[in-house]
């Protein structure tokens, strides 16, 4: 799959966007169990859409054969060396570590309403949405303003 440039704010991720990275030399996903889920793409500043890589910016990109496509967020872009740039982007899901999570509890609560209180109760607005497959109604309680990741 060919890599996909977005503007920093996009939330769909149907179109085009600003562009497909075709031009990319090389364009690999890490993901690690409890860790890391980063792109690292080297691409020539002789590709079509150099010009329009800056950090903030998405890259749309399929981490596997089997996953989805999922959105990275730029967060650094090395100076040219030999007319190639090498362009680091993190999970956009790391973007809910600058997003603090409200104080609050219950004695008793579905992971589902859990989840959307957490979500809706923070200290910044966010577009992030979140779902659970778990059903069973339990204590919960966020006992600091901590990261809502």
């Amino acid at each position: 799959m060919i890599p996909v440039l977005y503007r920093a704010n996009e939330t769909e991720f149907t179109t085009f966007g600003l562009g497909a990275l075709a031009d990319a030399i090389s364009c690999e996903v890490t993901e690690e169990r409890n860790g890391a889920f980063e792109l690292v793409m080297k691409y020539p500043t002789s590709g079509n859409n150099y010009e329009l890589l800056a950090n903030e910016r998405l890259i749309k990109a399929k981490p596997n054969d089997t996953a989805k496509d999922q959105a990275f967020r730029i967060y650094r872009i090395t100076t040219p060396l030999n007319g190639v740039v090498t362009v680091y982007a993190q999970h956009l899901s790391y973007d809910l570590s600058n997003i603090a999570a409200l104080r609050w509890e219950s004695s008793n609560i579905s992971p589902t309403l859990a989840m959307e209180r957490v979500f809706r109760e923070t200290a910044t607005p966010h577009n992030f949405t979140c779902q659970t497959d778990y059903s069973e109604a339990k204590p919960f309680s966020v006992s600091k303003p901590q990261s809502v990741r």
